[in-house]
């Protein structure tokens, strides 16, 4: 198969880059910082995305954009631009050619107050990020699979795709939304995760609650998936506080880091996090490894464990 990926230089995209290049040819972009064999793409650029698309490719996967909350709450319209407005234009450009688009979408287009999420519940996003990724969503499947061409959809709309899809999740388009929740393990190219132990004392909410998926196990699960169309939801095993996931990361790798615990969000300006956010799937039966395994593979610095 022939990828288009979009955001290879980042945390995520470095993994499915590393993966995907062994199985499929993948032309892979970077940002503001090159890197060697990436092809440089400022996604703000929309005339440099046509003439990449010019290339035609049978799949592109937008894992690019503004992913850090923090940053999208002081840049909004940043955040729309890269997350949302290249989405449009990626969807634009690929019609009546075959290319289908993949959109990685987040968990963070919930407000955080139910037990588990799935593919038809209602979105409430309650940061800037988690907005810019929901309008995102709305440019490449709300318009088409929901309510026809070209027409903005309301929350409403967009809850219904659970009612219009098929058994599988599949719906009219072509395209296919697949939201991810907090990723954890190492990455080839930009290790942001585990930076988040380089100093002598790291952070970690005791109040936020996940089912974090192992980078790794993502790029075969997304394999897995990928000739699908709608929405889907992809999670981890188990359910874990963020405190609990960075002590028992720190734990097995032997990190010197104190894992300090802390609860609450910063004062505003800074964005508010959803409290509790599971992903899970009414369509298929995938679910990230559990801690014990993801963390063995993590000592072992194994490859990576596909579905």
């Amino acid at each position: 198969m022939r990828i288009l990926l979009l955001g290879a230089s980042g945390y995520v995209g470095g993994a499915l880059w590393s993966e995907w290049s062994a199985r499929h040819t993948v032309v892979g972009t970077c940002a503001s910082r090159p890197v060697p064999g990436l092809v440089p793409l400022d996604l703000r650029d929309q005339e440099a995305l046509r003439r990449l698309l010019d290339q035609r490719f049978d799949l592109v996967v937008h894992a690019a954009g503004l992913v850090d909350l923090s940053d999208a709450e002081r840049q909004p319209e940043l955040a729309r631009q890269l997350n949302a407005a290249s989405v449009a234009t990626l969807r634009s450009a690929v019609r009546g050619t075959g290319t289908r688009i993949l959109l990685l979408s987040t968990d963070n287009v919930f407000d955080g107050t139910a037990e588990t999420y799935t593919e038809g519940d209602e979105r409430a996003p309650v940061n800037a990020y988690g907005r810019s990724k929901r309008a995102a969503e709305d440019a490449l499947i709300g318009a088409d699979a929901l309510v026809g061409e070209d027409t903005l959809v309301g929350e409403d709309a967009f809850a219904g795709a659970d009612t219009l899809a098929g058994a599988d999740g599949r719906l009219a388009g072509g395209h296919l939304v697949v939201r991810i929740p907090l990723v954890y393990g190492r990455s080839p190219i930009a290790d942001r995760f585990m930076a988040r132990f380089d100093g002598p004392r790291t952070p970690a909410r005791t109040d936020l609650v996940c089912a974090p998926v192992y980078l790794p196990w993502l790029p075969g699960a997304l394999e897995e998936l990928w000739d699908r169309s709608g929405l889907l939801h992809l999670g981890g095993a188990q359910v874990v506080t963020r405190y609990e996931l960075m002590t028992r990361i720190r734990d097995a790798l032997a990190l010197p880091t104190e894992v300090v615990p802390v609860s609450g969000d910063d004062p505003l300006p800074a964005p508010r996090r959803p409290a509790r956010l599971v992903l899970r799937s009414v369509h298929h039966g995938l679910l990230g490894p559990g801690l014990d395994t993801a963390l063995g593979d993590m000592v072992r610095g194994g490859p990576a464990g596909r579905p």
